[in-house]
């Protein structure tokens, strides 16, 4: 096997490794006292763990649909409105009398030419008082920007916030890696990570020797709504399902994952 020579200085190398520790640190997980979870769709690709504290009334927003309705259906059937968001597709894979399309899509700043809005635009569609909504976002990395670029107040309207992370690969790239802890401190801010799943689509990348897999499906649920704990969870767990069924699940038996991992520190050189 071929060893490719490191030839970079040691302090460069160092600096790089604590900005991949710090971005994945954001993504530490947390045990919720008292609460159960939920799967929210049938096995496999399209569905979320989430809160049990749903209620109907609680009108959902989902953006990213594609081939899929998994998640939208089984939110739907229990009697939530669903607002869907998808400027890529022609019509629905499927449809519900509380299903509502628009043919958008959503970016940090809004293009109408090509059918995408901001948030706070979307927003607007929303139906008048009612529960705080849900947010469901699978939309190919622009959720980096989307999260980095809205205000706090506004993503502290929805109660539980799940979503599909991608590019994490690029982590060791300053600049995602700038654009990844923007998205992910303004999420800490208000809201708990209670939930992570490894895509077993993806890959699992090694940057600077830390495990990474290329896509993670989390959910939030705001702080204020809790009482959070350290994890004692291993991931993935018996309410998760792999994406692929023919592969096996990725085990996320480490750093930020593993039970413990809010204690660790990153050494001083």
């Amino acid at each position: 096997m071929a060893i490719r020579t490191v030839t970079e200085p040691v302090a460069v190398g160092i600096r790089r490794q604590r900005m991949v520790f710090d971005a994945l640190s954001l993504l530490t997980p947390f045990d919720l006292v008292g609460a159960r979870k939920v799967r929210i769709g049938n096995p496999g690709d399209g569905s979320y763990v989430m809160v049990d504290r749903l209620r109907p009334s609680q009108p959902v927003m989902s953006f990213g649909i594609g081939p899929s309705v998994n998640f939208e259906l089984a939110m739907a059937e229990r009697g939530h409105r669903v607002l869907l968001f998808d400027h890529t597709i022609h019509k629905l894979p499927g449809t519900h009398p509380r299903f509502t399309w628009f043919r958008e899509g959503i970016a940090s700043i809004s293009e109408p030419t090509r059918a995408l809005f901001t948030l706070a635009e979307h927003m607007l569609k929303l139906p008048d008082g009612g529960d705080p909504p849900i947010l469901k976002l699978d939309v190919e990395s622009a959720e980096w920007a989307v999260f980095g670029e809205a205000p706090a107040g506004l993503l502290r309207r929805f109660e539980q916030i799940s979503v599909e992370l991608h590019e994490l690969g690029r982590i060791a790239e300053p600049q995602f890696n700038a654009t990844m802890q923007k998205a992910l401190q303004k999420l800490s801010a208000d809201f708990t990570l209670c939930h992570v799943h490894a895509n077993n689509f993806g890959a699992v990348h090694v940057a600077c020797g830390f495990a990474v897999p290329e896509a993670l499906e989390v959910t939030y649920i705001r702080t204020d709504l809790v009482v959070r704990a350290p994890s004692t969870t291993l991931y993935p767990t018996e309410a998760d399902s792999p994406n692929y069924p023919y592969w096996p699940e990725h085990l996320l038996w480490y750093f930020p994952f593993l039970p413990g991992s809010e204690t660790i520190k990153f050494p001083n050189p």
